[in-house]
């Protein structure tokens, strides 16, 4: 039988520094974000449930490759469907995404994609205060984005295949002691690549934002007139 060996007996000695590093520091786990530079990867006139698809647990569908066409299209977050889900804009209610809801627009009506700042999704229940009346499965915030401080004015042109053409023009006032604003029109049309019959869509946005001391004034105005062929269910 052996002799085990003695335990050391010198005295503890201090590190100088020991550094540990945690990733994604002040940010909610359970909230998801989608920035503005993502969105603005998105297809001109895509909808912006397509740039939430790309995140984990959410499963979008659509007849066509912009998610434009209401009617077809489906958003799920971990198997709860849209039906289940909470949808706002600037804090104010949407509806439930389906295409003949009663309660609230659907996103592609209420903003053009450019004119998102940020999109956050909850995939849990959501939030109490969170204003919505269908958020069991979890919530999609989206905000739209505040009026650049400088004045300027900015255009994008796109053409695609089916007689797709965008046209989106957003003027800026630059902010000044009675606050900024922005207005921009969007007009989209394309024909379907299944059948006879185009979509189209014509769409305004303005935003006015004043901030006073602490405070901040906003307001948005939005109209937006579609016209849409219905795709033979395949």
């Amino acid at each position: 039988m052996g002799d085990a060996p003695a335990a050391a007996t010198g005295s503890p000695q201090a590190l100088e520094r020991v550094t540990v590093t945690a990733n994604g520091r002040g940010q909610t786990r359970q909230v998801q974000a989608i920035s503005r530079d993502e969105l603005q990867q998105l297809a001109p006139g895509a909808s912006p449930l397509e740039a939430v698809s790309r995140l984990p647990s959410v499963n979008f569908q659509s007849a066509d490759p912009f998610g434009a066409y209401e009617w077809s299209t489906r958003i799920t977050v971990r198997g709860f469907n849209q039906n289940q889900l909470g949808f706002t804009l600037d804090d104010i209610p949407l509806g439930d995404m389906s295409y003949a809801n009663f309660n609230g627009l659907h996103i592609s009506r209420a903003i053009s994609t450019e004119n998102i700042a940020r999109t956050l999704l909850s995939p849990g229940t959501g939030s109490l205060a969170t204003a919505s009346s269908s958020n069991l499965g979890g919530t999609l915030q989206f905000y739209s984005v505040d009026p650049a401080a400088k004045a300027g004015v900015e255009a994008d042109q796109s053409f695609g295949s089916f007689n797709t053409r965008r046209t989106f023009i957003k003027a800026q006032t630059g902010m000044g002691r009675m606050g900024g604003a922005y207005i921009s029109v969007a007009d989209q049309r394309s024909n379907k690549w299944k059948g006879a019959g185009d979509q189209s869509q014509q769409q305004v946005n303005l935003k006015y934002v004043n901030e006073i001391g602490s405070d901040k004034l906003s307001a948005f105005v939005n109209t937006s007139r579609r016209r849409e062929v219905d795709y033979q269910d395949l």
